[in-house]
């Protein structure tokens, strides 16, 4: 499994947008993906204008497949238009038990 976490800071004028468009592929990605366990965007409870996506892929191509999907093509010029600067993006690995202490990494 692949996880990604990305921190996004939206420009003040377009909160709304942002949220509309991304709302609408949070919905695309759970109806059409189901390579993609968890898809959650989370807006900051300390300011509207900061945004977390929470994504899990449960393969490697799940996650090449996922912005080349056609919702997400059609939404992404225009998500990215209201994003302030770069995102933060992160990338995880799923824990297992060869993570366990005296496994080798």
């Amino acid at each position: 499994m692949i996880g990604i976490v990305m921190n996004v800071r939206v420009k003040t004028d377009r909160g709304n947008e942002f949220t509309r468009l991304v709302t609408q592929l949070q919905a695309d990605v759970r109806k059409n993906e189901p390579e993609v366990p968890v898809f959650q965007v989370l807006r900051s409870d300390d300011g509207p204008l900061l945004f977390v996506f929470v994504e899990v892929f449960a393969t490697e191509a799940a996650h090449a497949a996922h912005p080349d999907m056609p919702y997400h093509q059609t939404m992404a010029a225009a998500g990215w238009a209201c994003v302030e600067g770069q995102p933060e993006i992160r990338r995880f690995t799923a824990l297992s038990s060869d993570h366990l202490e005296g496994a080798s990494l």
